[in-house]
């Protein structure tokens, strides 16, 4: 299951966002406005910045150490973290 803000990479080896869109009914105004999660693909400078992150990350990928990239919302900048019980974060 996605979350709002999550990463992905794409079976095409692109990279995009979850983003929580709502869905506005026009026609109904009286309903509830649903919202989805949609993945958008992120622009070619965040492209490039994540797949050098990525690919540095292998190393301990390989040595059994699960960490992941984050792209941090408030700016352009990209942080890896270790995930296990307590949470640090590389940046």
């Amino acid at each position: 299951m996605a979350y709002d803000g999550e990463l992905v990479k794409m079976e095409n080896g692109r990279w995009a966002r979850f983003q929580r869109c709502t869905i506005v009914n026009a026609g109904h105004p009286d309903h509830d406005e649903p919202s989805i999660l949609v993945a958008v693909e992120l622009e070619e400078h965040f492209q490039d910045m994540l797949n050098v992150a990525d690919a540095s990350l292998e190393s301990y990928r390989r040595r059994g150490i699960p960490v992941q990239v984050r792209l941090e919302p408030e700016g352009p900048r990209v942080s890896l973290e270790v995930l296990s019980d307590s949470p640090r974060a590389v940046h």
